[in-house]
Protein backbone atom coordinates (compact mmCIF):
# COMPACT_ATOMS: atom_id res chain seq x y z
CA UNK A 1 0.00 0.00 0.00
CA UNK A 2 1.37 3.54 -1.23
CA UNK A 3 1.46 6.39 1.75
CA UNK A 4 2.16 9.74 1.06
CA UNK A 5 5.24 11.13 2.33
CA UNK A 6 5.29 12.33 5.59
CA UNK A 7 7.23 15.55 4.94
CA UNK A 8 3.97 16.51 3.55
CA UNK A 9 5.78 17.20 0.38
CA UNK A 10 3.94 16.13 -3.35
CA UNK A 11 5.21 13.22 -5.68
CA UNK A 12 6.08 16.12 -8.18
CA UNK A 13 8.51 18.40 -6.52
CA UNK A 14 9.89 15.22 -4.65
CA UNK A 15 11.11 13.87 -7.85
CA UNK A 16 11.68 17.07 -9.84
CA UNK A 17 14.61 16.94 -7.14
CA UNK A 18 17.88 17.20 -9.75
CA UNK A 19 19.54 15.42 -6.78
CA UNK A 20 17.94 12.39 -7.13
CA UNK A 21 18.03 11.41 -11.10
CA UNK A 22 20.23 8.45 -12.41
CA UNK A 23 21.31 8.32 -15.78
CA UNK A 24 20.53 5.41 -17.76
CA UNK A 25 23.36 2.78 -19.00
CA UNK A 26 22.72 3.51 -22.23
CA UNK A 27 23.89 7.25 -22.26
CA UNK A 28 27.55 6.64 -23.13
CA UNK A 29 27.35 2.89 -24.25
CA UNK A 30 27.86 4.09 -27.94
CA UNK A 31 31.15 5.00 -26.95
CA UNK A 32 32.78 1.82 -25.92
CA UNK A 33 31.81 0.85 -29.53
CA UNK A 34 33.30 4.25 -31.22
CA UNK A 35 36.17 3.46 -29.33
CA UNK A 36 37.01 -0.04 -30.38
CA UNK A 37 36.54 0.99 -33.45
CA UNK A 38 38.87 3.90 -34.15
CA UNK A 39 41.74 1.32 -31.98
CA UNK A 40 40.56 -0.85 -34.85
CA UNK A 41 41.29 1.53 -37.78
CA UNK A 42 44.50 2.90 -36.18
CA UNK A 43 45.98 -0.79 -35.57
CA UNK A 44 45.02 -1.71 -39.07
CA UNK A 45 46.33 2.16 -40.79
CA UNK A 46 49.01 0.43 -42.51
CA UNK A 47 47.57 -1.60 -44.54
CA UNK A 48 46.34 1.16 -46.45
CA UNK A 49 50.05 2.33 -47.10
CA UNK A 50 50.99 -1.12 -47.84
CA UNK A 51 48.13 -1.33 -50.17
CA UNK A 52 49.16 0.14 -53.48
CA UNK A 53 52.69 -1.94 -53.73
CA UNK A 54 51.10 -5.06 -52.88
CA UNK A 55 48.26 -5.02 -55.27
CA UNK A 56 50.83 -3.64 -57.99
CA UNK A 57 53.14 -6.78 -57.15
CA UNK A 58 50.55 -9.16 -57.84
CA UNK A 59 49.83 -10.23 -54.03
CA UNK A 60 45.75 -9.71 -54.05
CA UNK A 61 45.81 -11.35 -50.55
CA UNK A 62 46.51 -8.19 -49.04
CA UNK A 63 42.45 -7.63 -49.68
CA UNK A 64 41.70 -10.30 -46.87
CA UNK A 65 43.58 -7.97 -44.33
CA UNK A 66 41.18 -4.73 -45.21
CA UNK A 67 38.34 -6.69 -43.19
CA UNK A 68 40.37 -5.33 -39.86
CA UNK A 69 39.49 -1.52 -40.79
CA UNK A 70 36.10 -2.48 -42.03
CA UNK A 71 34.97 -4.23 -38.91
CA UNK A 72 36.54 -0.57 -36.65
CA UNK A 73 33.83 1.47 -39.36
CA UNK A 74 31.02 -0.73 -38.60
CA UNK A 75 32.05 -0.40 -35.13
CA UNK A 76 31.94 3.35 -35.50
CA UNK A 77 28.62 3.54 -37.63
CA UNK A 78 27.48 1.26 -35.29
CA UNK A 79 28.11 3.77 -32.40
CA UNK A 80 27.03 6.40 -34.22
CA UNK A 81 23.46 4.72 -34.92
CA UNK A 82 22.97 4.14 -31.39
CA UNK A 83 24.04 8.00 -30.20
CA UNK A 84 21.50 8.80 -32.50
CA UNK A 85 18.44 6.20 -31.08
CA UNK A 86 19.66 7.78 -27.76
CA UNK A 87 19.38 11.56 -28.83
CA UNK A 88 16.00 10.51 -30.30
CA UNK A 89 14.54 9.74 -26.71
CA UNK A 90 16.71 11.78 -24.92
CA UNK A 91 18.85 11.06 -21.70
CA UNK A 92 15.13 9.90 -20.22
CA UNK A 93 16.68 10.12 -16.14
CA UNK A 94 15.29 7.87 -13.68
CA UNK A 95 14.07 9.65 -10.75
CA UNK A 96 13.66 6.76 -8.00
CA UNK A 97 11.08 7.25 -5.46
CA UNK A 98 12.42 6.36 -2.50
CA UNK A 99 16.05 7.30 -3.94
CA UNK A 100 17.68 3.97 -1.90
CA UNK A 101 14.98 1.14 -3.14
CA UNK A 102 14.04 -0.29 -0.19
CA UNK A 103 14.25 -4.31 0.41
CA UNK A 104 11.21 -5.10 1.91
CA UNK A 105 9.49 -2.20 1.30
CA UNK A 106 9.11 -0.89 -2.24
CA UNK A 107 11.03 0.90 -5.07
CA UNK A 108 9.58 2.92 -7.91
CA UNK A 109 10.38 6.16 -10.03
CA UNK A 110 9.58 8.31 -12.90
CA UNK A 111 10.88 8.84 -15.84
CA UNK A 112 10.01 11.78 -18.41
CA UNK A 113 10.28 11.21 -22.02
CA UNK A 114 10.47 14.18 -24.45
CA UNK A 115 7.94 12.39 -26.97
CA UNK A 116 4.56 13.84 -26.48
CA UNK A 117 1.99 11.19 -25.02
CA UNK A 118 0.14 8.66 -27.75
CA UNK A 119 -1.15 5.41 -27.21
CA UNK A 120 2.16 2.63 -26.86
CA UNK A 121 2.85 -0.46 -25.00
CA UNK A 122 5.72 -0.43 -22.72
CA UNK A 123 6.81 -2.91 -20.24
CA UNK A 124 8.97 -2.13 -16.64
CA UNK A 125 10.99 -4.72 -15.13
CA UNK A 126 12.59 -4.87 -11.86
CA UNK A 127 15.40 -7.16 -11.27
CA UNK A 128 17.84 -8.60 -8.92
CA UNK A 129 20.73 -9.85 -10.54
CA UNK A 130 24.64 -11.87 -9.55
CA UNK A 131 27.21 -10.74 -11.64
CA UNK A 132 30.30 -13.17 -11.44
CA UNK A 133 33.23 -14.28 -12.74
CA UNK A 134 34.54 -18.04 -13.51
CA UNK A 135 38.13 -18.60 -14.68
CA UNK A 136 40.91 -16.80 -14.88
CA UNK A 137 43.15 -14.97 -17.28
CA UNK A 138 41.71 -15.65 -20.48
CA UNK A 139 39.63 -18.64 -19.46
CA UNK A 140 37.11 -15.97 -17.42
CA UNK A 141 33.74 -15.19 -18.03
CA UNK A 142 31.40 -12.90 -16.55
CA UNK A 143 28.39 -14.36 -15.68
CA UNK A 144 24.85 -12.81 -14.97
CA UNK A 145 22.30 -14.70 -13.03
CA UNK A 146 19.07 -12.92 -13.05
CA UNK A 147 17.96 -13.96 -9.18
CA UNK A 148 14.91 -12.12 -8.75
CA UNK A 149 12.60 -10.37 -11.16
CA UNK A 150 8.93 -8.77 -11.48
CA UNK A 151 7.07 -7.73 -14.92
CA UNK A 152 4.94 -4.64 -15.03
CA UNK A 153 3.01 -2.03 -17.15
CA UNK A 154 4.23 1.57 -16.08
CA UNK A 155 1.25 4.55 -15.62
CA UNK A 156 2.35 6.10 -18.63
CA UNK A 157 0.78 9.58 -19.02
CA UNK A 158 1.27 13.35 -20.65
CA UNK A 159 3.39 15.68 -19.58
CA UNK A 160 4.26 19.21 -19.46
CA UNK A 161 7.17 19.03 -21.29
CA UNK A 162 6.07 15.32 -23.02
CA UNK A 163 5.27 12.50 -20.68
CA UNK A 164 6.16 10.70 -18.00
CA UNK A 165 6.65 6.85 -17.10
CA UNK A 166 5.72 5.96 -13.35
CA UNK A 167 5.81 2.90 -11.59
CA UNK A 168 6.05 1.24 -8.09
CA UNK A 169 6.81 -2.38 -7.01
CA UNK A 170 6.74 -4.37 -3.36
CA UNK A 171 9.51 -6.00 -2.94
CA UNK A 172 9.68 -9.01 -0.70
CA UNK A 173 12.37 -8.67 2.27
CA UNK A 174 14.28 -12.44 1.69
CA UNK A 175 16.16 -10.73 -1.39
CA UNK A 176 19.86 -9.74 -1.15
CA UNK A 177 21.18 -5.59 -1.45
CA UNK A 178 23.28 -4.33 -3.86
CA UNK A 179 27.24 -5.03 -2.99
CA UNK A 180 28.92 -7.87 -2.80
CA UNK A 181 27.76 -11.22 -2.90
CA UNK A 182 28.01 -13.71 0.07
CA UNK A 183 30.17 -16.05 -2.19
CA UNK A 184 31.41 -14.41 -4.78
CA UNK A 185 30.74 -11.40 -7.06
CA UNK A 186 28.39 -8.68 -6.42
CA UNK A 187 24.45 -7.95 -6.19
CA UNK A 188 23.20 -5.23 -8.80
CA UNK A 189 19.42 -3.77 -8.95
CA UNK A 190 18.23 -2.86 -12.12
CA UNK A 191 15.27 -1.06 -13.45
CA UNK A 192 14.44 -1.86 -17.36
CA UNK A 193 11.68 -0.19 -19.63
CA UNK A 194 11.05 -1.48 -23.02
CA UNK A 195 8.90 -1.45 -25.97
CA UNK A 196 7.43 1.23 -28.63
CA UNK A 197 7.58 4.51 -28.63
CA UNK A 198 6.73 6.54 -32.15
CA UNK A 199 6.59 3.53 -33.79
CA UNK A 200 10.58 3.31 -32.37
CA UNK A 201 12.12 0.43 -30.20
CA UNK A 202 12.75 1.57 -26.97
CA UNK A 203 14.82 0.11 -24.26
CA UNK A 204 16.82 1.81 -21.53
CA UNK A 205 17.80 0.84 -18.05
CA UNK A 206 18.90 2.00 -14.85
CA UNK A 207 21.12 0.34 -12.08
CA UNK A 208 19.18 1.00 -8.30
CA UNK A 209 20.90 1.16 -5.07
CA UNK A 210 19.15 -0.57 -2.84
CA UNK A 211 18.80 -1.28 1.21
CA UNK A 212 16.15 -3.38 4.01
CA UNK A 213 13.56 -0.65 4.96
CA UNK A 214 9.97 -0.76 4.72
CA UNK A 215 10.01 2.74 3.50
CA UNK A 216 7.14 2.97 0.95
CA UNK A 217 7.28 4.61 -2.15
CA UNK A 218 5.27 8.31 -3.19
CA UNK A 219 4.78 6.86 -6.32
CA UNK A 220 0.90 6.77 -6.04
CA UNK A 221 -0.48 4.45 -9.14
CA UNK A 222 -4.28 4.19 -9.51
CA UNK A 223 -6.09 1.64 -8.39
CA UNK A 224 -7.83 1.23 -12.00
CA UNK A 225 -4.37 1.24 -13.57
CA UNK A 226 -3.14 -1.73 -11.38
CA UNK A 227 -6.67 -3.45 -12.01
CA UNK A 228 -6.12 -2.54 -16.13
CA UNK A 229 -2.69 -4.25 -15.81
CA UNK A 230 -3.42 -7.72 -13.70
CA UNK A 231 -6.33 -8.20 -16.12
CA UNK A 232 -3.82 -7.39 -19.31
CA UNK A 233 -1.17 -9.73 -18.17
CA UNK A 234 -3.83 -12.15 -17.07
CA UNK A 235 -4.95 -12.53 -20.23
CA UNK A 236 -1.98 -12.42 -22.53
CA UNK A 237 -0.46 -15.10 -20.00
CA UNK A 238 -3.84 -17.49 -21.06
CA UNK A 239 -2.95 -16.89 -24.32
CA UNK A 240 0.37 -17.41 -24.13
CA UNK A 241 -0.48 -21.09 -22.28
CA UNK A 242 -3.11 -21.73 -24.90
CA UNK A 243 -0.34 -21.19 -27.60
CA UNK A 244 1.96 -23.75 -26.09
CA UNK A 245 -0.13 -26.12 -25.01
CA UNK A 246 -3.11 -27.87 -26.39
CA UNK A 247 -5.92 -27.62 -24.32
CA UNK A 248 -9.20 -29.21 -25.01
CA UNK A 249 -12.43 -29.12 -23.12
CA UNK A 250 -14.62 -32.19 -23.44
CA UNK A 251 -18.05 -33.04 -22.70
CA UNK A 252 -16.68 -35.34 -19.77
CA UNK A 253 -13.77 -33.41 -19.11
CA UNK A 254 -10.53 -31.89 -19.85
CA UNK A 255 -7.85 -33.28 -22.56
CA UNK A 256 -4.52 -31.81 -22.35
CA UNK A 257 -1.13 -32.40 -24.41
CA UNK A 258 2.52 -31.15 -24.03
CA UNK A 259 2.96 -31.91 -27.40
CA UNK A 260 6.75 -33.16 -28.44
CA UNK A 261 9.11 -31.14 -29.93
CA UNK A 262 8.59 -27.94 -27.95
CA UNK A 263 10.95 -25.88 -25.87
CA UNK A 264 13.63 -26.43 -29.03
CA UNK A 265 15.95 -24.07 -28.08
CA UNK A 266 16.80 -25.12 -24.88
CA UNK A 267 16.70 -29.16 -25.99
CA UNK A 268 19.44 -28.53 -28.92
CA UNK A 269 21.64 -26.09 -26.08
CA UNK A 270 21.85 -28.63 -23.60
CA UNK A 271 22.00 -31.40 -26.11
CA UNK A 272 24.78 -29.49 -27.83
CA UNK A 273 26.35 -28.54 -24.60
CA UNK A 274 26.25 -32.26 -23.63
CA UNK A 275 27.76 -33.69 -26.69
CA UNK A 276 30.78 -31.48 -26.47
CA UNK A 277 32.00 -32.27 -22.78
CA UNK A 278 31.23 -36.09 -23.75
CA UNK A 279 33.58 -35.43 -26.59
CA UNK A 280 35.95 -33.45 -24.14
CA UNK A 281 35.78 -36.95 -21.89
CA UNK A 282 36.25 -39.21 -24.62
CA UNK A 283 39.47 -37.26 -25.69
CA UNK A 284 40.69 -37.16 -22.55
CA UNK A 285 40.19 -41.26 -21.88
CA UNK A 286 42.77 -41.55 -25.13
CA UNK A 287 44.89 -38.67 -23.49
CA UNK A 288 45.14 -40.97 -20.31
CA UNK A 289 45.22 -44.09 -22.33
CA UNK A 290 48.67 -42.89 -23.72
CA UNK A 291 50.67 -42.20 -20.65
CA UNK A 292 48.44 -39.07 -18.65
CA UNK A 293 48.09 -40.84 -15.38
CA UNK A 294 45.90 -37.94 -13.88
CA UNK A 295 43.64 -37.56 -16.62
CA UNK A 296 42.00 -40.91 -15.67
CA UNK A 297 40.63 -38.87 -12.77
CA UNK A 298 39.17 -36.39 -15.21
CA UNK A 299 38.20 -37.99 -18.12
CA UNK A 300 35.15 -40.19 -16.14
CA UNK A 301 33.83 -36.74 -14.88
CA UNK A 302 33.73 -34.66 -18.39
CA UNK A 303 32.14 -37.47 -19.91
CA UNK A 304 29.63 -38.73 -17.45
CA UNK A 305 28.53 -34.72 -17.06
CA UNK A 306 28.37 -34.48 -20.41
CA UNK A 307 26.28 -37.78 -21.29
CA UNK A 308 24.10 -36.88 -18.49
CA UNK A 309 23.65 -33.56 -19.75
CA UNK A 310 23.04 -34.70 -23.97
CA UNK A 311 20.96 -37.54 -22.41
CA UNK A 312 18.47 -34.57 -21.01
CA UNK A 313 18.10 -32.51 -24.11
CA UNK A 314 17.69 -35.80 -25.97
CA UNK A 315 14.71 -36.72 -23.84
CA UNK A 316 13.52 -32.69 -23.54
CA UNK A 317 13.34 -32.86 -27.55
CA UNK A 318 11.65 -36.31 -27.73
CA UNK A 319 8.95 -36.63 -24.78
CA UNK A 320 5.38 -36.25 -24.98
CA UNK A 321 2.98 -35.79 -22.05
CA UNK A 322 -0.85 -36.55 -22.56
CA UNK A 323 -3.67 -35.63 -19.53
CA UNK A 324 -6.74 -36.60 -19.29
CA UNK A 325 -9.15 -35.34 -17.07
CA UNK A 326 -12.45 -37.24 -16.86
CA UNK A 327 -14.93 -37.93 -14.05
CA UNK A 328 -12.57 -36.91 -10.95
CA UNK A 329 -9.87 -39.20 -12.35
CA UNK A 330 -7.09 -38.21 -14.23
CA UNK A 331 -5.35 -40.31 -16.52
CA UNK A 332 -1.57 -39.57 -17.96
CA UNK A 333 0.21 -41.19 -20.63
CA UNK A 334 4.51 -40.52 -21.13
CA UNK A 335 6.09 -41.68 -24.02
CA UNK A 336 9.64 -40.52 -25.86
CA UNK A 337 9.66 -40.57 -29.95
CA UNK A 338 6.27 -41.87 -30.42
CA UNK A 339 7.37 -44.81 -27.66
CA UNK A 340 4.94 -45.27 -24.35
CA UNK A 341 6.99 -45.32 -21.62
CA UNK A 342 3.98 -45.23 -18.57
CA UNK A 343 0.70 -44.62 -17.82
CA UNK A 344 -0.99 -43.56 -14.59
CA UNK A 345 -4.51 -42.14 -13.22
CA UNK A 346 -5.51 -41.69 -10.03
CA UNK A 347 -8.32 -39.40 -8.46
CA UNK A 348 -8.12 -35.56 -8.99
CA UNK A 349 -11.27 -33.88 -7.04
CA UNK A 350 -9.76 -30.99 -5.86
CA UNK A 351 -7.69 -27.50 -6.94
CA UNK A 352 -5.73 -28.05 -3.44
CA UNK A 353 -4.03 -31.36 -4.82
CA UNK A 354 -2.15 -28.91 -7.71
CA UNK A 355 1.06 -27.87 -7.37
CA UNK A 356 3.02 -25.40 -9.91
CA UNK A 357 6.58 -25.59 -10.02
CA UNK A 358 9.78 -24.44 -11.89
CA UNK A 359 11.67 -27.16 -13.74
CA UNK A 360 14.26 -25.44 -15.35
CA UNK A 361 14.98 -21.38 -16.70
CA UNK A 362 17.01 -19.65 -19.27
CA UNK A 363 18.26 -16.29 -19.78
CA UNK A 364 17.27 -14.37 -23.10
CA UNK A 365 19.22 -11.43 -23.01
CA UNK A 366 18.15 -9.21 -19.23
CA UNK A 367 15.27 -11.93 -18.95
CA UNK A 368 14.83 -14.58 -17.28
CA UNK A 369 12.64 -17.40 -18.45
CA UNK A 370 11.21 -20.03 -16.13
CA UNK A 371 9.89 -23.67 -17.40
CA UNK A 372 6.77 -24.11 -15.34
CA UNK A 373 5.25 -28.19 -14.70
CA UNK A 374 2.14 -28.22 -12.82
CA UNK A 375 1.48 -31.80 -10.85
CA UNK A 376 -1.27 -32.79 -8.74
CA UNK A 377 -0.91 -34.80 -5.56
CA UNK A 378 -2.85 -38.09 -6.15
CA UNK A 379 -3.25 -41.79 -4.87
CA UNK A 380 -2.56 -44.04 -7.78
CA UNK A 381 -4.03 -47.34 -8.62
CA UNK A 382 -1.09 -49.07 -6.44
CA UNK A 383 -2.14 -47.31 -3.66
CA UNK A 384 0.74 -45.29 -3.12
CA UNK A 385 1.06 -41.31 -3.21
CA UNK A 386 2.39 -39.70 -6.34
CA UNK A 387 3.05 -36.27 -7.96
CA UNK A 388 1.80 -36.89 -11.22
CA UNK A 389 3.03 -34.44 -13.70
CA UNK A 390 0.03 -33.00 -15.83
CA UNK A 391 1.44 -30.42 -17.95
CA UNK A 392 5.59 -29.66 -18.34
CA UNK A 393 7.86 -27.25 -20.43
CA UNK A 394 5.22 -24.04 -20.25
CA UNK A 395 7.57 -21.39 -21.11
CA UNK A 396 6.93 -18.30 -18.40
CA UNK A 397 5.71 -18.44 -14.81
CA UNK A 398 2.41 -16.24 -15.91
CA UNK A 399 1.58 -19.21 -18.10
CA UNK A 400 1.64 -21.73 -16.14
CA UNK A 401 -0.48 -20.13 -13.57
CA UNK A 402 -3.07 -19.56 -16.21
CA UNK A 403 -3.04 -23.47 -17.27
CA UNK A 404 -2.98 -24.33 -13.42
CA UNK A 405 -6.21 -21.89 -13.37
CA UNK A 406 -7.78 -23.69 -16.31
CA UNK A 407 -7.30 -27.25 -14.48
CA UNK A 408 -8.63 -25.63 -11.64
CA UNK A 409 -11.63 -24.33 -13.43
CA UNK A 410 -12.28 -27.77 -14.75
CA UNK A 411 -12.25 -29.55 -11.03
CA UNK A 412 -14.89 -27.17 -10.03
CA UNK A 413 -17.78 -28.44 -12.73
Amino acid sequence: MNHLPPDGLSTESHLNNKQSRINSSEKSSHWLLVIIGIVFLLVSSPIFIALPEELAGGKYEILLALIFPLAGLGMCFGGWRMRQKFLFFGATPLMPSPYIGQVGGQMGGRIELKQAWEHRSLSVFLQCVHIYTSGSGKNSNTHRDILWQEENRPVDKPHSLGSALEFCFDVPADLPLTGKHKRKGNIHWEVIVEGEVCNREFRRHWKLPVEAGTTQSKIIIPERHKIATQEFMRQQAEVSAAEQIQIDVTLVGLNIISDQGRNKSMSYFLSLFGAIFSAAGVFLFYQASQGEAMLWLMAPIFFLVGFCILAFGVFLLGRKLECKIIDHTVHVRRSLFGKILYTREGPLTSASQLNLKSTMSSQQGSKKIEYMALYAQVDCADGKPRMLKLVEGVEGRRAGEAMERKVAEALKE
